[in-house]
């Protein structure tokens, strides 16, 4: 089964809908999601299907770190969690949820396309579970 779907979970609508555009361009699958607590549920429902999750930093609900945590727990290592943020320090942010990517936005959308081909590109064909 083909892992070629992007988890995009940011509180902003339209950012969600760009994304999705963009990357419905390269026909990459995107679920979206408001908060964290959505996120998880999706991720639990199409875990055979994602293999990277965009996460914003500041949403309503969990805590950054305890977000990371569970979607981490739930990921099992085998997906990709890229912090998405506009945080004038991203890296630092990164470094305390323990996450080695960032996008800062905005970016161009060339970074998107790039960041995700990366991502979905080192997934294997088959799912591992």
């Amino acid at each position: 089964m083909a892992r070629n779907t992007v988890l995009v979970i940011d509180d902003d609508p339209d950012f969600r809908e760009a994304v999705s555009l963009v990357l419905d361009d390269m026909g990459v699958r995107v679920l979206g999601a408001p908060d964290c607590e959505t996120g998880l549920a999706l991720l639990e429902r199409e875990r055979e299907k994602v293999r990277l999750v965009l996460l914003d930093y500041w949403m309503p609900g969990m805590t950054p770190v305890a977000c990371t945590g569970a979607l981490k727990a739930c990921a099992d290592g085998d997906i990709d969690i890229i912090l998405v943020t506009a945080a004038a320090s991203p890296a630092k942010y990164a470094a305390e949820l323990g996450l080695g990517r960032y996008l800062k936005k905005p970016f161009a959308i060339e970074q998107l396309r790039g960041v995700v081909a990366r991502s979905l590109g080192s997934a294997s064909n088959e799912c591992s579970r």
